[in-house]
Order: structure tokens, then sequence, then C-alpha cells
């Protein structure tokens, strides 16, 4: 097999094949890369020059909004959020086992879900690991138009599942806008120190 000595006209060139291969115009996704190009190799030499996001801003192409973006968005979200609270939010990078640090030591993992039934009434949050890496959980689960329906802050020892789903009526409802719960936590880190 040949080895391909990657450079950066060599990623941009083979980003706009795999545009042109799919005739899309937006920044190619990792799984669009794999369908064009029937490998990883690119997807992976993009995500360790920069990332999805960067190449598509320095190529001036808009990126699919996915998953990962809409996380990401909520990450800001959840930091806006906070700071109108009157919490000091630092984001961290994508290497931490969780999203935001508050007041230098409250750990908080942000999710966000859209509804996955006809209904608005059904959604579902991958956790990814059972045992909580955060003290809390900030949950969005949005509604049809895309706006917050609900949000839900919960104790990262509460959840001890890896998928977890919300209905129109659930359990977790007794965490809806549970701000309190950062004071708690932040009185508790305060005590120790």
């Amino acid at each position: 097999m040949e080895h391909i000595v990657w450079n950066e006209y060599l990623i941009e060139s083979e980003i706009k094949r795999t545009m042109d291969i799919l005739c899309i115009e937006h920044m190619p996704s990792r799984t669009d890369m794999k369908l064009a190009l029937g490998n990883d190799a690119l997807s992976n030499k993009v995500a360790k020059t920069g990332g999805f996001v960067a190449w598509g801003n320095r190529l001036l192409l808009k990126t699919k909004v996915s998953d990962t973006s809409l996380g990401q968005n909520y990450e800001i979200k959840a930091m806006e959020l906070l700071k109108l609270k009157g919490f000091e939010v630092e984001r961290m990078t994508t290497k931490h086992p969780f999203d935001l640090l508050v007041n230098d030591n409250i750990r908080i993992d942000v999710k966000v879900g859209r509804p996955g039934d006809i209904n608005n009434s059904i959604h579902t949050f991958r956790m990814a690991k059972k045992y909580a890496t955060c003290d809390l959980y900030m949950i969005f689960a949005l509604d049809g138009n895309g706006a917050i329906g609900k949000l839900f802050i919960i104790p990262g020892n509460e959840l001890k599942v890896v998928t977890m789903c919300i209905g129109r009526n659930s359990k977790y409802d007794v965490y809806l806008n549970r701000w309190d719960l950062i004071n708690k936590y932040d009185t508790f880190y305060k005590q120790l120190g």
C-alpha cells in the first residue's frame, strides 16, 4: 500500500474532491469523507490538523449542522445562562470528561436532544458512560421548533445510565430548572477549602 504524505494542499484538494463526488457545497463530515473516499485517512488528518470546523472556516465552507455542532452550541448557551445567574464559567477542551467548570470547582456536562417522536414528547440522550465524570448534568430537551422545551439540572450520581429517555412526564421532572443545585455544590466545595 502506498504511503501518502499529507500536507495542507493535499488535505484541501481531497476535501474538494469529496465535495465533487458527493455533489455537496458544505464542509464534508467524517461520514461524507468515508463514503466518498472509502477510508478514514482524510477525516483523521482533518481532525488532527485543526478539525472540521476550522477547515470549513479556512475554505469558507458552511458546516453541516450535526449533533456535535448542536452540542457545542448548547455548551455556549449553558455558559451564557450560568453567567446570567452570576457564576464564573470556563469551557473545557474536548479532551476533558466534562464540558464546563463553574466557579473553579463544579464540573458540568451539557447534553441536548431533539424530540424523537411525532408528538415532541420523547427525548433520548446518550450519556456515554454509566458512572458520571461530572458533578451535574445540564440537559436541554428541545421542542419541535428547536427551542428549549425543558432544562434539567441533575446530579451526576442520580444518572447511572448509558442512555437516558425522558417522556412528557418523567421521574426526572423533579430536576427541572434546579439552579439551586449549582449553588449547593458551590457551597459544598467552598466549605472544603
